[in-house]
């Protein structure tokens, strides 16, 4: 399958791009592990985002989602 976000992001051109991914984790134990890997990158990359958030919903669904500029 062609990866249509990297033909997106070639473009030459300003763009603002958001990421959102959803995890439909087991226990609160996955639901650590998602935040601490946010928790990384945020701190190895603080200049490349714009925006992070990270919510867990109902029955251990975590949503993060990036705000690139």
């Amino acid at each position: 399958m062609k990866n249509i976000v990297k033909d997106l992001k070639d473009i030459s051109v300003k763009k603002h791009v958001v990421t959102s991914i959803e995890y439909t984790c087991k226990d609160e134990k996955q639901e650590d592990e998602v935040f601490e890997t946010v928790r990384n990158v945020i701190t190895e990359n603080i200049d490349d985002f714009a925006k992070i958030t990270f919510d867990v919903d109902a029955d251990h669904k975590v949503k993060v989602e990036v705000i690139q500029d």
